[in-house]
């Protein structure tokens, strides 16, 4: 991560214009520290400087989900999908950020929209935990045969699983699954360990812990000097 900020740096120095420095450096670089505030003002200069763009719109919402800013993140992403209603992304981050204010029929619904645009096994992964959250575990059952049965024929990430059994309760199985997303080194799933608020029941526990410092070990999280160049 060190590495990755000097270089996201760099690139700003280069070009202090360059939206998607910002956007990038905010939401991968920053978001994943813990460096909310900073992360949500550099995904907002991205959107200055290209507010037309849907991905640097979405990720500002992103921003403020990570942040647990949840009503402001609704309000970005919902003006992202004025721009374009057919952008999946910001279904599922809106889904996302609705089921942890609570919200989890609308947010069910949001996931549903995402699924009709893209097949990506992921939402499937969304849909099982905020139905079994919302108490309907029938149907997040159905959705966990249907993931079994789609990675036997196409990639799907180990974080879906893991999603799943949270959404069920059953933390252990969780937790293997979360472990075999560090194995695959499916980055963009496990990157924000530290920040995922999917992931918040499991703090605490001793093996999470354990891997959340294999991945961002606790002395550089929310850590300025890690941003030093």
């Amino acid at each position: 991560f060190a590495q990755a900020i000097r270089e996201f740096q760099h690139a700003i120095e280069l070009n202090p214009n360059y939206a998607t420095a910002h956007q990038q450096y905010g939401n991968i670089g920053l978001i994943d520290l813990g460096r909310f505030d900073d992360a949500i003002a550099e995904g907002n200069r991205a959107a200055e400087l290209d507010p037309l763009s849907l991905v640097i719109n979405a990720d500002v919402g992103a921003n403020y989900y990570y942040a647990r800013r949840y009503d402001e993140a609704i309000a970005q992403l919902r003006k992202t999908l004025e721009m374009d209603p057919g952008y999946y992304y910001a279904y599922i981050t809106l889904g996302e950020a609705l089921e942890m204010k609570g919200a989890g029929d609308t947010a069910i619904a949001e996931y549903q929209k995402a699924r009709a645009l893209n097949d990506d096994p992921s939402v499937l992964g969304l849909l099982a935990h905020a139905y079994a959250a919302s108490g309907t575990k029938t149907e997040a059952l159905k959705i966990l045969d249907q993931l079994k049965a789609l990675s036997k024929q196409r990639y799907v990430a180990a974080y879906s699983f893991t999603l799943v059994y949270l959404g069920l309760g059953d933390k252990e199985e969780a937790l293997h699954w979360l472990e075999q997303s560090y194995q695959d080194r499916a980055g963009g799933d496990i990157e924000g360990i530290r920040v995922d608020p999917f992931l918040d029941s499991l703090r605490g526990d001793p093996r999470f812990e354990a891997l959340a410092e294999k991945v961002i070990p606790a002395a550089q999280f929310g850590n300025k000097a890690t941003l030093k160049q």
